[in-house]
C-alpha cells in the first residue's frame, strides 16, 4: 500500500481477484493477487439462469432495509436487441444471498431496457426509469420510422423495498423530444440531491441523437422536484462539433451542491481519451460549460459509475475498466477534490469486466456490481472500508 493511501480498503472475492490500494494506474496493477476469498462476493445472475440466455445492464440501489440488484434478463443471445426483459432480485443482507428472481416488466418479444433506479430518501422509495423498442438501435439512429415505433420512456415506483410495484406510466412525450432518435436512460442508477436550494430534486442522465446518422449522439439530464410523479427534460448537449460523442451517462453531487457529470465517448474523441465531463450549478438544469475530453480515466469504450461517498470522509467514487481498447480489469478510483485528480483506489476483478454500478451500504461498506466472465455472470462484491 502506498503510504499516502489516508485510509485501508480490503476487498475480498473470488479466485480471479484481489485487493490493492494503488495511486496510479499502470500496466502492472493486476500482476499480483494477494488474498482469494468468495464471503464477500454474490452472483445475483447468472447465464442460463431462470431459462434466460444471458444477463446484461447490472444497476443497485439501497434502501433502509433492503438491497436490489436489476438487471437486462436476454431471452436469446447477449445481443442489445431482441427479446429483453427487466428482472430484479433483493437482499436483506447487504448482498450476501440474494431473493429469487422477479420479473418487472416483460413486453413479449420486445426489448426492455435500460434500468435505472432511484432513491426517495424521506419516503423510502425507489422510482424506477426504463426504456422499450421494438426497433434495433442501428435502425432506430438511420433509418426512417413512425413516431409510434419510437424508443419509448417509462416509470414505476415502489414503497415497499420491491415487494410491490405501482403500475407502468408511460413518460416519453415529458423525457424524449420528438426530432430526438436514440434515448436511453442510464444505465446507472439515479440520484436524489441533498444539497442547497435543489435539494430533494431527482436527476437522471440520458443519452440520445438529435439527428439521423451513427454519429450524432448526445447526453441530457432530466429532473423531478414531485418525487418522481412528474419528469422533464434539463441540461443539454446538442454539439455535434466537439471532440464529445456523448453517450451512457453517470452523475453524482458534489459537497457544494453541483452535479458532476461523466460520458462514455462513444466514438473515442482521440487516443486514451475515452471519457467526457462537465458541471451543472443548477440542480441539472443546464450545464455550466460543453463537455471536455478528458484523459483522467483508464476506461475502453463502456458504461462506467460514478458515486458520492459519505463516510468518515467526502469522496467521489468511479468503477471503470482500466484496459484502454478492451472490457477488463475492473477497478475503482477516487477523487477528493471534485474531478480534478483521481487515484486509482483498489482493483475488483482481473479479467472480463464490462459494465458497472456502485452502491454505499452504510458507512463503513461499499458495494460493487458488474458484469464478468465475458457476460456470463453478474456478480456483486461488498468492499469493507476501513
Amino acid at each position: 500500500m502506498k503510504k499516502h493511501c489516508k485510509f485501508f480498503l480490503i476487498i475480498l472475492f473470488s479466485a480471479s481477484t484481489a485487493y490493492s490500494c494503488f495511486s496510479q494506474t499502470t500496466n502492472t496493477l493486476f500482476d499480483t493477487e494477494v488474498s482469494k476469498d468468495s464471503s464477500l462476493t454474490s452472483t445475483p445472475f447468472y447465464a442460463g439462469m431462470n431459462g434466460y440466455y444471458a444477463f446484461r445492464i447490472p444497476t443497485i440501489i439501497k434502501t433502509k432495509n433492503t438491497l436490489i440488484a436489476f438487471a437486462e434478463g436476454r431471452k436469446n443471445s447477449t445481443s442489445d436487441f431482441g427479446d429483453i426483459d427487466i428482472v430484479y432480485r433483493r437482499s436483506t443482507n447487504k448482498g450476501k444471498t440474494w431473493q429469487a428472481m422477479q420479473v418487472l416488466y416483460d413486453l413479449d418479444t420486445m426489448a426492455v431496457q435500460n434500468p435505472v433506479p432511484i432513491y426517495v430518501k424521506k419516503q423510502n422509495k425507489i422510482v424506477f426509469l426504463f426504456n422499450t423498442t421494438s426497433m434495433s438501435e442501428h435502425d432506430i439512429l438511420n433509418k426512417d420510422y413512425e413516431l409510434k415505433d419510437e424508443r419509448m420512456a417509462f416509470m414505476t415506483s415502489t414503497l415497499d423495498e420491491g415487494l410491490t410495484w405501482a403500475p407502468i406510466k408511460n413518460i416519453t412525450r415529458s423525457v424524449k423530444k420528438e426530432y430526438w432518435r436514440w434515448h436511453a436512460f442510464g444505465p446507472v442508477h439515479g440520484i436524489e440531491l441533498n444539497y442547497g436550494k435543489h435539494k430533494g430534486r431527482l436527476v437522471v442522465p440520458i443519452a440520445n441523437s438529435i439527428e439521423k446518422g451513427k454519429k450524432a449522439y448526445c447526453m441530457a439530464l432530466i429532473y423531478s422536484d414531485n418525487s418522481g410523479k412528474t419528469w422533464q427534460i434539463g441540461a443539454e448537449d446538442n454539439n455535434l462539433s466537439d471532440d464529445i460523442q456523448a453517450n451512457e451517462t453517470t452523475i453524482a453531487e458534489l459537497p457544494d451542491g453541483r452535479i458532476y457529470v461523466n460520458t462514455r465517448d462513444q466514438h473515442g474523441g482521440s487516443p486514451e481519451k475515452n471519457r467526457g465531463e462537465v458541471f451543472s450549478s443548477d440542480g441539472g438544469e443546464s450545464f455550466d460549460t460543453t463537455i471536455t475530453e478528458t484523459d483522467k480515466f483508464p476506461s475502453p469504450v463502456v458504461q462506467s459509475a460514478l458515486l458520492s461517498w459519505h463516510g468518515e470522509k467526502e469522496l467521489l467514487l468511479f468503477s471503470t475498466p482500466s484496459t484502454f481498447n478492451k472490457r477488463e480489469n475492473l477497478i475503482i478510483m477516487s477523487s477528493k477534490d471534485n474531478s480534478k485528480t483521481w487515484q486509482t483506489l483498489f482493483k475488483v476483478h482481473k479479467g472480463s469486466a464490462a459494465y458497472s454500478d456502485l452502491v454505499q451500504l452504510d458507512q463503513n461498506l461499499l458495494g460493487v456490481i458488474y458484469e464478468t466472465d465475458d457476460y456470463k455472470k453478474i456478480r456483486f462484491s461488498r468492499i469493507p472500508i476501513e
